[in-house]
């Protein structure tokens, strides 16, 4: 049977810190990538919502369609 040095055992916990390392990396990749989603949606929903202020200020309130927002995205 092989002889399990302290090299071995030093080698064991630093091969295990650095997989725990990557974990934590990828954990927070898999975070910032759910909150850009998020921030994307709240983005468009509050772009939604100004649109129709300003047709409430002209007294058009309308259905807001995908051309609408292009527009509004060009001005």
């Amino acid at each position: 049977m092989t002889e399990l040095t302290q090299e071995h055992f030093e080698l064991h916990t630093k091969n295990k810190a650095d997989q725990h390392e990557r974990q934590k990396i990828k954990f927070l990749e898999d975070r910032i990538k759910t909150l850009e989603t998020a921030i994307e949606s709240h983005a468009k929903i509050l772009a939604r919502f100004q649109m129709t202020e300003d047709n409430d200020d002209q007294g058009n309130i309308g259905i807001i369609t995908e051309e609408r927002i292009k527009e509004n995205n060009h001005e």
